[in-house]
């Protein structure tokens, strides 16, 4: 009985490891509803085995159940308007917003981010005000109609209340540097003053751990305030955390970049979090191309 049950609980194992790789990579969702279905057989199956005993001298068993996906479910396909226009462009590439251009945008945005930040600073929706050194909420202008979105602040911006200033945010700096030098969008400067920078959460999460989903939802407000008053003309997502919350999706980097997507008017792009490029430098390379790829999305209506 014991054997029998050992090998009952090593295939649940094999299979729930195998489900976690495949999420990882951001193809398992079929294959969770296969599982997620079977599991229960599986229980009963070792039940039953605890209760009345193995079976003497039986040959080996097929598993209680198949790492077979179930077939996805049919959803109507919902009508969906079309996103409104962009912005058009002036003469000199900058994006005009609204009738009076970015820079009239710039000026009625500049109270609404300081009533933001001030929000911000004094918020105590979730434990992290307890545990926070500096609310971090953003910097930058958005002269240029490009924000950057990533995930939380760690300890270097927990210590001076502003995003991305350790060296993960050395190494965004570099990517903004690298599209200016590289003239990725010409006749619009790109350095970190005239970009937004800001995070989900506008407190750093202890010892940097994942964002939890109640304190994103605690936290969510302050960023779609960020962007509704900054009206970018696009939005580059640095991790899983930006992406899922702005696009309403759940999935890996590595699935949801490659495309653009729409956000109220401007395109978005998901890239990895430049602190995983510090990881996995391999990484580096497929962020370059996502830059790129934004750069185009920019310059195309």
């Amino acid at each position: 009985m014991s054997d029998a049950r050992a090998e009952a609980a090593a295939v649940a194992r094999a299979a729930r490891r195998l489900l976690e790789r495949e999420r990882a990579l951001g193809g398992g969702e079929l294959l969770a509803a296969g599982v997620a279905a079977a599991l229960p057989a599986a229980r009963a199956s070792i039940g039953a085995l605890q209760r009345h005993g193995a079976p003497a001298a039986t040959a080996p068993q097929a598993p209680a159940f198949a790492l077979t996906p179930a077939e996805p479910a049919v959803a109507p396909t919902p009508s969906v308007a079309p996103p409104p226009p962009l912005p058009p462009f002036a003469d000199d590439l900058w994006p005009s917003a609204l009738a009076g251009g970015r820079d009239a945008l710039l000026d009625r945005s500049r109270p609404a981010l300081e009533e933001i930040a001030r929000q911000a600073r004094a918020c105590t929706a979730c434990a992290l005000s307890t545990t926070r050194t500096h609310a971090v909420p953003g910097t930058g202008s958005a002269a240029s109609g490009i924000v950057f979105v990533g995930e939380a602040p760690g300890a270097d911006e927990d210590a001076r209340g502003e995003p991305f200033v350790g060296r993960a945010g050395a190494l965004l700096t570099d990517m903004i540097a690298g599209m200016e030098s590289r003239g990725l969008l010409p006749g619009v400067p790109l350095t970190r003053e005239t970009v937004y920078i800001c995070n989900v959460l506008k407190c750093r999460p202890p010892e940097n751990r994942n964002p939890l989903p109640h304190e994103i939802e605690s936290c969510s407000p302050f960023v779609m305030r960020q962007l509704e008053a900054l009206q970018p003309r696009v939005i580059c997502c640095l991790g899983k955390f930006a992406a899922e919350l702005l696009l309403g999706l759940k999935g890996t980097v590595t699935s949801m970049r490659g495309r653009t997507y729409r956000w109220r008017g401007a395109k978005l792009v998901v890239t990895y979090h430049p602190a995983y490029c510090l990881r996995s430098p391999s990484a580096k390379r497929p962020v370059w191309d996502d830059l790129q790829r934004m750069a185009q999305e920019y310059l195309t209506d």
